[in-house]
C-alpha cells in the first residue's frame, strides 16, 4: 500500500514481524553458509566411505563367480600347457579331455583351438571348426582371454559360461583352450552370509555382454542404467553411482573387476541399504542444503512467535482501540495486564490525548454551536429589519400623492424584500457557509410573482433552477441580479408571435466548478423601446439604465461578464457565466494548534 505524506507518494514501512525476519536471516546467513559447507563435505565423505562399502561389497558378493571363472582359467592354462604341444593325434587328445571332464564335474566341455580355428580336440571328440560358431570366429580375429554366455550351448544342450584362455609355445600364441561352465553351478539368489538388500549381481564381459545374474538373465536389461554403456565400465576403476533404471526406477550401482580387463561385477542395490541412501539423490546431499533452511525456518518461527505474542498482538490491539476511537470518539475500557511495561505506557499516553481531544472537540463543539446561533439570530434580526423597512416604506407609498414617487419607493421596496428573503434563506440553512442557490432563486420569484402582470396581460413565468451550492458571498449578488433582470423582464416584456408573452429564468451547472444565469423575456427589436414609452412619465420612476448598471455591478461581484442582447427567435436575453468559489475563511481566524502542556 502507498499513503500521501507530505505531497509525495511513499510505501508504507514493512511490518515489525517482517523486519524482524528480515534481520535475523541477515544474522543467520553466516551460519547458514558455514553450516552448509560443513554438511555437504560431511555428505561428501560418506558418500565416499559409502561408495567404497558398495564395491567392497559388491566384490565380496560376487566371490562365487570371480572364483568360478578364475579357476576355468587356471584350468584352461593347465590343459594347454599339458596338450598345446602334442595336438598331432587329435583322437588321443579328446580322450584325456574327456578324462579331465570325467575328474571335474564343474566342467560340460573342454576344446583347444587353433590359431587357424580347428577345434578337432575336444571332450566331445567331434569334428568342430571356428568357421561354425561366430563366437570362437571372433576369437580367431581377435586372440586374448574372454568369456560369454551361451544361453544354448550346441554341445551341452543347456546355458553354459564359456571360457578362452590362450596358451604359448616356445613363448608365442599357439591358441585357445575352451572350457564350459553350466550356468547352473554359479550362486543364485543373494547367497548365504552376505548381503541381502541388493536387488541384483550381474557380470559382463570386455564387450559389455552379461554372463550371468542372480536372478533370471532374460529380467536383467530393466534393471540396468538406462543411458549408461556397460561396456564403458570394463577397465575402468571400482566406483559406484545412482542413476535412472530401464524401469523408471532410481537405483544405486556397484561396479568392481573381477578378472580385470575382462569380467566385471555389476550390483544393482536397493535404496533400502544404509550405503545405498547416501549416494543417492535423497541423501545426506539434500540434507546439506536443507539443514540451513531448516535453521533459518526454526529460528523465523521462534522469533515470530515471541514478537508476535509480546509485541504485534499488543500493538494490533492499541491499533484497533485507537481505530475505534477515531470511528466512535469511544475508548474501551479493559486493558490487558499481559502487556509489557513500554506498551503499557504508550496506552496510558494514548488514553490521556484521547481524554484530552474529547474535551477540546466539546469545547469546539460548544462554540461552533455558539456561533451558529449568534449567526442565525443576526440573520433573522436583519430579516426582520429589512421587513420592518418595507412596512415603513409601503406606509409612505400609501401616503406619497406623487406617482413617481411612488414608482420610485415600490422599485425600492422590491429590492428591500430580495434581501429579506436572501437572509430569511440564510436563517434556516443548517450551514451556514453554504446556500442553495436554486432554492434561494425559487423563493426569491414566488415572492415576485405579484409583478406577473403587465399592461393588463398575463406573464406565463417559467424557472429552471439546478440546486447549486454557494457561498454567501456569491449567492447575495447572484440574488440580487436574478430580482433586477426579473423586473426589467417583466417590466419590458410584450406577446411573442402566439400572442403570449412569457419570461423564463434558468440557473444551470456547467463543468469545471461555474454555473451560468440566463433570463429571456419574449420581445422585438423595438418592443423595449415602445414598452418604455407605453409607460405614463409620471409612472417611470427610477431613471433610466439604473437596472442595468445594478446588473452590472452584481455581474462583476459575482466575478463574469454580464451579456444583455436581442436573440434570433425575438428575445431578450440576460446572460451571465460565472465560476464557483470555494468557503473562504476568515483571515483572522487562528490555524494553528494551541500550546497545550504534554500529558
Amino acid at each position: 500500500m502507498k499513503s500521501l505524506a507530505g505531497g509525495v507518494w511513499q510505501r508504507r514501512p514493512t511490518g515489525l514481524a517482517a523486519r524482524i525476519i528480515l534481520f535475523l536471516s541477515l544474522a543467520l546467513v553466516p551460519i547458514g553458509v558455514v553450516a552448509y559447507f560443513q554438511t555437504s563435505k560431511l555428505a561428501e565423505e560418506t558418500r565416499l566411505r559409502s561408495q567404497l562399502s558398495l564395491v567392497a561389497l559388491t566384490e565380496a558378493a560376487a566371490l562365487g563367480e570371480r572364483e568360478t571363472i578364475l579357476r576355468a582359467q587356471g584350468g584352461a592354462q593347465a590343459l594347454g600347457a599339458t596338450l598345446g604341444q602334442r595336438l598331432e593325434d587329435t583322437e588321443q587328445c579328446s580322450d584325456r579331455l574327456a578324462a579331465y571332464l570325467g575328474a571335474s564335474p564343474g566342467y560340460s566341455f573342454a576344446g583347444i583351438m587353433t590359431l587357424d580355428g580347428d577345434v578337432s580336440c575336444n571332450s566331445r571328440g567331434v569334428p568342430m571348426t571356428a568357421a561354425e560358431y561366430p563366437r570362437l570366429q571372433r576369437i580367431v580375429d581377435e586372440p586374448g582371454a574372454t568369456a560369454w554366455l551361451n544361453t544354448y550351448g550346441p554341445i551341452s544342450q543347456r546355458s553354459v559360461i564359456v571360457v578362452a584362455q590362450p596358451y604359448f609355445v616356445g613363448g608365442e600364441l599357439a591358441g585357445h583352450v575352451l572350457l564350459s561352465v553350466p550356468s547352473v553351478l554359479l550362486p543364485r539368489g543373494h547367497g548365504e552370509g552376505g548381503p541381502s538388500d541388493f536387488d541384483d549381481l550381474i557380470t559382463i564381459n570386455e564387450h559389455g555382454e552379461i554372463l550371468t545374474s542372480r536372478e533370471e538373465v532374460e529380467d536383467v536389461e530393466g534393471l540396468l542404467p538406462a543411458d549408461l554403456d556397460l561396456q564403458s565400465l570394463i577397465g575402468a576403476k571400482s566406483q559406484s553411482f545412482a542413476a535412472r533404471s530401464a524401469d523408471g526406477e532410481t537405483r544405486v550401482y556397484a561396479a568392481a573387476p573381477l578378472v580385470p580387463g575382462m569380467i566385471h561385477a555389476v550390483g544393482v542395490w536397493s535404496r533400502k541399504n544404509a550405503e545405498a541412501q547416501a549416494i543417492s539423490v535423497d541423501g545426506l546431499a539434500v540434507m546439506a542444503a536443507a539443514l540451513p533452511f531448516l535453521m533459518w525456518a526454526a529460528s523465523v518461527i521462534v522469533a515470530f512467535l515471541a514478537v508476535n505474542r509480546l509485541v504485534i498482538r499488543h500493538i494490533k490491539r492499541l491499533s484497533r482501540r485507537m481505530r475505534a476511537f477515531a470511528l466512535s470518539r469511544r475508548v474501551p475500557a479493559i486493558r490487558d495486564e499481559a502487556m509489557p511495561a513500554e506498551l503499557a505506557d504508550m496506552e496510558d499516553d494514548f488514553l490521556d490525548m484521547a481524554d484530552a481531544i474529547l474535551r477540546d472537540e466539546a469545547q469546539q463543539e460548544n462554540a461552533l454551536r455558539e456561533k451558529t446561533i449568534l449567526l442565525k439570530e443576526v440573520h433573522h434580526r436583519v430579516k426582520n429589519n429589512l421587513q420592518l423597512i418595507s412596512s415603513i416604506m409601503n406606509m409612505q407609498i400609501r401616503q406619497s400623492r406623487s406617482d413617481e414617487t411612488r414608482a420610485i419607493l415600490h422599485r425600492l421596496q422590491d429590492r428591500v424584500r430580495s434581501l429579506a428573503t436572501i437572509h430569511r434563506n440564510l436563517y434556516q440553512t443548517e450551514d451556514l457557509g453554504h446556500v442553495n442557490a436554486g432554492a434561494l432563486l425559487k423563493d426569491l420569484v414566488q415572492q415576485m410573482e405579484q409583478m406577473s402582470e403587465v399592461s393588463g396581460r398575463r406573464v406565463n413565468l417559467t424557472v429552471s433552477a439546478d440546486d447549486i451550492e454557494a457561498v454567501p458571498d456569491q449567492a447575495v449578488p447572484l440574488s440580487l441580479l436574478t430580482a433586477e433582470a426579473m423586473t426589467n423582464a417583466m417590466k419590458y416584456a410584450t406577446p411573442g408571435a402566439d400572442g403570449i408573452t412569457r419570461v423564463s429564468i434558468r440557473l444551470a451547472r456547467l463543468a469545471a466548478g461555474r454555473a451560468e444565469l440566463e433570463v429571456l423575456n419574449s420581445s422585438t427589436q423595438n418592443s423595449r423601446a415602445e414598452a418604455e414609452e407605453a409607460v405614463p412619465q409620471g409612472m417611470r420612476g427610477e431613471p433610466a439604465g439604473l437596472g442595468s448598471k445594478l446588473m452590472m455591478a452584481f455581474a462583476t461581484q459575482l466575478g463574469g461578464t454580464l451579456e444583455q442582447h436581442h436573440t434570433e427567435t425575438g428575445e431578450y436575453r440576460v446572460y451571465i457565466n460565472f465560476a464557483l468559489v470555494d468557503f473562504t475563511p476568515d483571515p483572522t481566524t487562528p490555524t494553528g494548534m494551541p500550546n497545550v502542556p504534554d500529558y
